[in-house]
């Protein structure tokens, strides 16, 4: 795909291009107009504000390719070495920025399917930052069967996909907006999700 990273050679921060298309997807998953002035001082530094334009035609470039369903993580994350280190990378800045657009999600009332695979993607970010202590995080509270990133890491775009025509369809108020992020899944195939079920029965009911 002719997709690419932000070229940050010539940035005043210490945040790699990994860290920063984290951020920028967190933006494209808002539901609400997200002014990129709120975000960039506050996960990138101040002194980033100076590169507003290029942060703002990345999240358009990126929107573009959510929009047509070709952005893919993993085609990105497959072309360089240490791509779990990366992948680490992304997660960060994906959840330093998701708290702000978690907000706008808990104003809205996704499909349950939706919501499913929200948790299921966040749920990879937290295993890709710090797969121990996610699963710390899991026993305290009550979870046995402890999920590890190579459960998920496999279904990234499908659920990357999804999440962002569903928040594009609330940005819009077109809830009826038809989109099939499942297209190349069977009924009876594990669910992306990572629920364990058929898709049937759990997401593609």
């Amino acid at each position: 795909m002719s997709y690419s990273l932000l070229n940050t050679a010539d940035f005043p921060t210490q945040e790699s291009s990994w860290f920063i298309e984290g951020a920028v997807l967190a933006a494209n998953f808002t539901v609400k107009p997200l002014d990129p002035v709120s975000w960039i001082g506050q996960v990138l530094g101040e002194s980033t504000l100076e590169q507003k334009a290029a942060i703002e035609q990345h999240i358009t470039a990126q929107y573009a390719a959510l929009k047509t369903q070709s952005y893919s993580l993993l085609a990105l994350l497959q072309g360089v070495d240490n791509h779990k280190e990366h992948f680490s990378d992304f997660a960060e800045g994906f959840m330093n920025l998701w708290p702000i657009v978690e907000e706008q999600w808990q104003e809205k009332v996704p499909s349950d399917g939706t919501m499913r695979m929200l948790q299921a993607y966040l749920t990879t970010m937290m295993l890709a930052i710090d797969e121990p202590a996610t699963h710390e995080q899991m026993r305290l509270a009550g979870i046995e069967d402890l999920p590890g990133l190579d459960n998920f890491y496999d279904q990234l775009d499908i659920m990357i996909n999804e999440i962002a025509m569903a928040a594009d369809a609330e940005m819009v108020g077109d809830k009826a907006q038809s989109f099939n992020p499942y297209k190349d899944i069977g009924r009876n195939s594990e669910c992306p999700c990572g629920s364990g079920k058929k898709f049937k029965q759990c997401c593609g009911r």
